[in-house]
C-alpha cells in the first residue's frame, strides 16, 4: 500500500514539534556545558579525581549527542522550509507518521534508515 504525503496541518504539527524539541536540546547543551565549565575548573582531591573525570567525560559526551541532534533538527526545519520534509532522503518515499511521531527529525523510512545501517556496521 502507497504511502501517504502529509498534510499542511501534519506539516505545521511536524514543525512545532521539531521547534520544542530544539528549544529543548538547547536548553539542554547550555546547561550541559555550563556543567562542563564549571567541573573543568574545579579543585578535587586526588580521591574525587577518578570520579568527576568520569563526570566531566559524560557530560562532555551529553554534550557532543545533544550538539549533534540539534543539528538533525535544524537541518529537518531546513527540509521543512525546503518542501522536503517527510520524504525519505533514500527512496523518495513519504516518511510514515509514526515514523516521524517518534523521531520527527527522521531522515529516512526504517526500511531504508536499516539498510543505512546495516552498511555503516561493515
Amino acid at each position: 500500500m502507497p504511502r501517504k504525503a502529509l498534510t499542511a496541518a501534519d506539516l505545521k504539527k511536524y514543525e512545532a514539534a521539531l521547534r520544542h524539541m530544539l528549544g529543548v536540546v538547547t536548553g539542554d547543551i547550555d546547561v550541559l556545558a555550563e556543567e562542563t565549565s564549571h567541573e573543568a575548573g574545579r579543585d578535587v582531591s586526588t580521591e574525587d579525581a577518578g570520579s568527576e573525570i568520569a563526570a566531566l567525560e559524560l557530560s562532555l559526551e551529553l554534550l557532543g549527542k545533544d550538539e549533534q541532534t540539534a543539528q538533525e533538527l535544524l537541518d529537518a526545519l531546513d527540509r521543512v522550509k525546503a518542501k522536503a520534509y517527510g520524504n525519505c532522503e533514500t527512496c523518495q518515499q513519504p516518511i510514515p507518521k509514526g515514523r516521524l511521531d517518534a523521531m520527527p527529525h527522521a531522515r529516512n523510512c526504517i526500511s531504508c534508515q536499516r539498510e543505512l545501517e546495516k552498511k555503516r556496521a561493515f
